[in-house]
């Protein structure tokens, strides 16, 4: 417990402080019935070493469904945080602790160390917890609405995000509101001077209008620059509240779908959401505002001439008529073209991904050639969708013009008739009225194209990310301690798309730290039982367990947190060899990088790098050797200390050297872990507890490699073609007397 008199003076250790406000948000939760855990929270945030500040926590919290608030007290403001209590509070040494709640009519407080290994609670007079804090305090409390970002994605949940920016799109119509009665400003000033200033030659009314004009000038500017700023800025916002939410949502998609789908579709149909930005934030929203000048414009149009102004509503409302009209043939047009770039984006992005292959094979002349089909296509319906355009904005045009041409001529028809002088000024006042009026018309016209669009791309957008995504998502999943007891009980399973099914009634038992190997022939199902214990697939029948839990029940991230796993191709990601051994915790020291590397025999090679741990790895790793990849990825899964590691093939595409290195530290990586290596190669399987061998499927047999050879034929078969080659004949001479080569 913490010596709160003292934490004014005295810091405490790195250690101790390192987790204070991650250990007071996990007490906090648990007390809103949401139980976390630190290292969690730290992974899906990304935190580092170091306390985190109040806004560190605020995000934290906002992230697991708490809604979270910063306030700074005077030492009197702790009278009025008893019925928000439990919050968190700042001391002037920097930590967190939790202040539960205030007893002795407020002269005593209740705290919570994080830190403490008791349970136990000190309870202080007010005086000497004033002392220590820092006036800081993190209000917490359960979010039970349904949020924004659990809604489809539609129209109406992007409109819900820029609303919930309420005081921005309250001071934009403030603005636009302004700006709307400014706009009045010239058309009066023109039918002033026309009516008062030049008829009658008064100078000082000139002099006077002059000015007022300047000075409205001069407002005008400072709104409309205020104005584009507040639109640039919620613009801002909201393009990274739907990026962030768009990308959230494929990462929490299944894996199949990755599998079934092209990357270059994805990502296409993740840039589609520019569109709806545009439509939304540039023309709904900047049309709506500009069409605040119709409340202050039209009234004065009748005012002056309900005739003219009839001219102008009746060919705005031929406009509408002409585009709704065109709508079909135009939507028909924008949906061809939608597809043929989605299809050109996902050949692109396989090429780019598959280049090694294209170079080798040199299929340089096949991908041109495609390209030049999918390029040809898109232009082809490019050009006839802007042909559609064109023909819509051919036809409105004119109308355009005759809105205003045609009104101002029948303006000028009565004047000529009635030979009113005042008429004539009121004529040219409705001249730029018109011309006002008009822009934001035409705007609200050409919303029906527009809305098409966005219409389209929101489809796009939805039709990717309201896939449903992987169970074990809800955030409310178990997140009990992982031993490592893995237990699979009649699990059969099919991919879908296939008929038959690549696993069959599999049951076998890997005890907590022990080694299980598993062997069969190419696609008897190996790494299929990798994936479904990682959870990659959740469709299949029976039972997997892991410490006599279905897999099923545990939240998706906990699991895969203590399950290490290590491919026969690995990726690795554009960074530093220490950032992409330390991917899987960000907060991790160096001491505990070096250590994983040390273990995954990478230490020896990395020592040899100009600049270590600090070497910089491109895409696609072009930089290291295929066996320095691989033990990068083993040390990348050994940086969480894994309860569970699985190796796939992770030694099959080792050189001898990198395997022999591997293979020595076995024994220390499967210390205090149970490890299932999955291998065609069964002289690494030797020194496992139990080999599961597959055959089409099903478990053909299990034992050790002993009991193998004696019972399992399968077994025995791959046996003895692997250690075949081992033999080395004796040389014999050859026909020109020398010795031929070794069989």
């Amino acid at each position: 417990m913490i010596a709160l008199a003292e934490t004014a003076r005295t810091p405490h250790s790195s250690k101790s402080r390192e987790a204070s406000g991650l250990g007071c948000l996990v007490v906090i939760a648990r007390h809103f019935g949401i139980h976390l855990a630190a290292s969690e929270l730290i992974q899906r945030n990304s935190l580092g070493d170091g306390e985190l500040s109040s806004k560190d926590i605020v995000n934290c919290a906002t992230a697991v469904g708490l809604t979270a608030k910063v306030l700074q007290l005077d030492h009197l403001g702790i009278e009025h945080l008893d019925k928000a209590l439990p919050a968190i509070v700042g001391l002037k040494n920097g930590t967190w602790v939790v202040l539960l709640r205030l007893e002795g009519k407020g002269m005593r407080v209740v705290l919570q160390d994080p830190n403490s290994t008791q349970e136990a609670l000190l309870v202080i007079d007010r005086l000497r917890f004033q002392q220590a804090w820092t006036g800081e305090a993190v209000l917490l409390k359960r979010n039970y609405d349904i949020a924004d970002e659990r809604q489809p994605f539609s129209i109406r949940f992007i409109v819900g995000l820029i609303f919930r920016e309420r005081w921005i799109v309250r001071d934009v119509a403030i603005c636009a509101f302004v700006l709307g009665i400014m706009a009045l400003t010239p058309i009066m000033f023109w039918r002033l001077l026309t009516d008062k200033v030049i008829y009658y030659k008064a100078f000082n009314t000139f002099s006077v209008l002059c000015v007022t004009m300047a000075v409205f000038i001069v407002f005008e500017a400072v709104f409309a620059w205020l104005r584009q700023f507040l639109v640039l800025f919620l613009t801002s916002r909201i393009d990274a509240k739907l990026l962030t939410h768009i990308f959230e949502k494929v990462l929490n998609l299944p894996m199949d779908f990755f599998e079934r789908t092209q990357v270059g579709t994805i990502a296409y149909d993740m840039s589609q959401v520019w569109r709806i930005r545009t439509f939304l934030v540039g023309h709904l929203f900047g049309t709506i505002l500009d069409s605040t000048t119709l409340i202050f414009f039209l009234p004065l149009m009748f005012f002056f001439s309900p005739a003219m102004t009839a001219v102008v509503l009746v060919i705005c409302g031929l406009i509408v008529a002409w585009l709704f009209a065109m709508l079909p043939n135009y939507r028909l047009k924008v949906a061809s073209v939608e597809q043929a770039e989605s299809d050109r984006g996902a050949f692109l992005a396989q090429t780019l991904f598959g280049m090694r292959t294209v170079k080798s094979l040199a299929l340089d002349a096949r991908q041109r050639q495609l390209w030049d089909v999918h390029v040809a296509r898109v232009t082809k319906l490019r050009f006839a969708e802007g042909m559609t355009a064109n023909l819509i904005q051919s036809v409105v045009r004119p109308l355009e013009r005759l809105a205003v041409s045609g009104s101002f001529a029948l303006g000028a028809y009565i004047a000529i008739t009635t030979n009113d002088p005042v008429y004539v000024g009121a004529l040219f006042a409705f001249l730029m009225l018109s011309q006002r009026v008009t822009g934001p018309l035409m705007q609200i016209a050409q919303l029906v194209n527009q809305y098409d669009e966005a219409r389209i791309a929101v489809a796009v957008v939805s039709r990717l990310v309201n896939q449903p995504e992987e169970e074990g998502r809800s955030g409310n999943g178990l997140r009990a301690r992982v031993r490592g007891h893995v237990e699979f009980s009649n699990v059969t399973f099919t991919y879908k798309g296939s008929t038959s099914p690549v696993l069959q009634d599999i049951s076998f038992e890997a005890p907590e730290g022990t080694m299980l190997g598993i062997m069969g022939r190419s696609g008897s199902g190996k790494t299929t039982i990798a994936r479904l214990l990682q959870s990659l697939h959740s469709n299949y029948e029976g039972l997997i367990k892991i410490d006599g839990v279905d897999i099923r029940e545990y939240d998706i991230d906990h699991l895969r947190r203590n399950l290490g796993v290590v491919l026969q191709e690995n990726f690795l990601f554009s960074g530093t060899i220490r950032e992409n051994i330390m991917a899987a915790k960000s907060d991790a020291t160096f001491d505990e990088v070096v250590q994983a590397a040390r273990l995954a025999g990478a230490e020896e090679f990395i020592d040899k790098l100009p600049r270590g741990y600090e070497t910089y790895v491109y895409e696609g790793s072009p930089n290291i050797s295929g066996g320095q990849r691989q033990r990068l990825a083993i040390a990348r899964a050994l940086i969480v200390n894994p309860r569970i590691l699985i190796l796939d093939e992770a030694t099959s595409a080792l050189d001898p050297e990198s395997e022999s290195i591997v293979a020595s530290n076995i024994a220390r990586i499967a210390s205090g872990r149970t490890l299932i290596v999955i291998s065609h190669r069964l002289s690494s399987l030797m020194s496992a507890n139990a080999i599961l061998v597959l055959e089409r499927g099903r478990v053909s047999s299990i034992g050790t490699h002993g009991e193998l050879l004696e019972r399992s034929d399968v077994y025995k078969e791959l046996w003895n073609q692997q250690i075949r080659h081992l033999t080395v004949t004796a040389p014999r001479k050859d026909s020109f007397g020398g010795q031929s080569r070794v069989a």
